[in-house]
């Protein structure tokens, strides 16, 4: 169908701004699982130029994404995560960039019963690649997102082969569901 101009400058002219739109739609046709990628973040030189161009297309379609799903009654049982693979050092580096630090990244939220306008968890400022006391270990956002989709993260199934295989080793993250 004809997607009307002013969707379409909502989500941005841009390929992930698109992709967005067409996950938007194909969750309204009950499509459960959608991965639209936004690739080039990879900045070991010029990390703020880059970074400011990314945001320019993620910021746009993100948003229109979620308010798209909210208007139509759709972002309670929809989980939207937006993640990296993993972070950036905390210190720049000589070329002006920030190398790869799995150590430590941000992930995004929304819908699926989460409770959002929250910030839990935190890096080490100091850069530390030691476990920080307040880190979310990554399994835990998977046991969360399992959770949110009603699907048990402790679930245990048995491989072709007998092998007992767990979905999740994570627990759920304290606070991010809503009551």
């Amino acid at each position: 169908s004809e997607v009307p101009s002013a969707e379409l400058v909502a989500f941005g002219d841009s390929a992930f701004g698109r992709g967005c739109l067409v996950a938007a739609r194909l969750i309204e046709t009950g499509v459960r699982c959608i991965e639209v990628t936004l690739r080039g973040w990879d900045s070991h030189v010029s990390n703020h130029e880059i970074h400011q161009a990314k945001v320019q297309e993620l910021d746009p379609a993100l948003a229109a994404l979620i308010r798209h799903l909210r208007e139509r009654s759709l972002l309670d049982e929809t989980l939207v995560i937006c993640g990296g693979e993993f972070g950036r050092t905390p210190q720049m580096n000589p070329a002006g960039g920030r190398d790869h630090w799995p150590h430590g990244f941000s992930i995004a939220l929304a819908g699926g019963g989460i409770q959002g306008g929250q910030v839990i968890g935190e890096t080490d400022p100091a850069g530390s690649r030691l476990p920080y006391e307040a880190g979310i270990p990554v399994e835990n956002i998977h046991a969360t997102a399992l959770n949110a989709l009603g699907i048990r993260s402790e679930l245990e199934l048995e491989t072709p082969i007998g092998r007992p295989l767990k979905l999740c080793e994570g627990q759920i993250i304290p606070g991010l569901r809503r009551s």
